[in-house]
């Protein structure tokens, strides 16, 4: 049976947007999609040939690919575990890579991600990251959507979405450069008990 997925992370064809605003060494988290955020991951250097792979219950349609090996990922509907949902049809994204012992790894959820990654090393992994557990940059999150990069972890101002009731709330994200993740709330910035959106 065909499984319906929920959209909990932007589409793969928008923008990222953010606020213009710097504090305490803070910098602004750009207008990036999704192509221009997966050429700043740097994986593993256990994976040289990899691809980042949308799944519609149709195809496997190769979104961004590295390496010089052909790769050719198979997924089907008994296969849905990944990430990135959506509606109405159903679909889902991945990571498909081939590691050094030239084995073929379908990487579908956040820990398998984390290990892909090895060493978070930039906003975009650390972002990546942060969206996997249903934290986005929002345009109506006003003077924040900025990061700071530290030693050992990355934070980011960042929101979530509640559909019912309709709430929006901003939080303070770590990601640890091991990949463990926090969040700490900072206030709801929009909420209106009224509105329900079914999706």
């Amino acid at each position: 049976m065909r499984k319906i997925f929920l959209l909990i992370f932007i589409p793969l064809n928008t923008f990222l947007f953010s606020q213009v605003d710097q504090n305490n060494g803070f910098s602004t988290i750009p207008a990036i999609n999704i192509n221009e955020l997966l050429k700043k991951i740097n994986p593993s250097e256990n994976y040289t040939d990899w691809a980042f792979v949308h799944y519609d219950f149709k195809s496997n349609k190769i979104i961004f690919k590295r390496g010089i090996k052909k790769l050719s990922p198979t997924r089907s509907e008994n296969d849905y575990y990944g990430f990135f949902p959506c509606v109405p049809d159903g679909c889902y994204s991945y990571f498909y890579a081939v590691n050094r012992n030239n084995k073929p790894e379908y990487i579908t959820d956040t820990n398998q991600v984390i290990k892909f990654f090895g060493k978070i090393d930039c906003m975009e992994e650390s972002l990546f990251i942060a969206m996997l557990n249903n934290y986005s940059v929002d345009e109506d999150y006003e003077k924040r959507n900025i990061y700071k990069e530290f030693k050992d972890e990355f934070i980011l101002y960042l929101s979530k979405t509640s559909y019912s009731p309709y709430k929006k709330e901003a939080f303070i994200i770590t990601v640890k450069k091991s990949g463990e993740f926090s969040a700490k709330s900072d206030g709801v910035y929009m909420y209106d008990k009224n509105v329900h959106i079914d999706i």
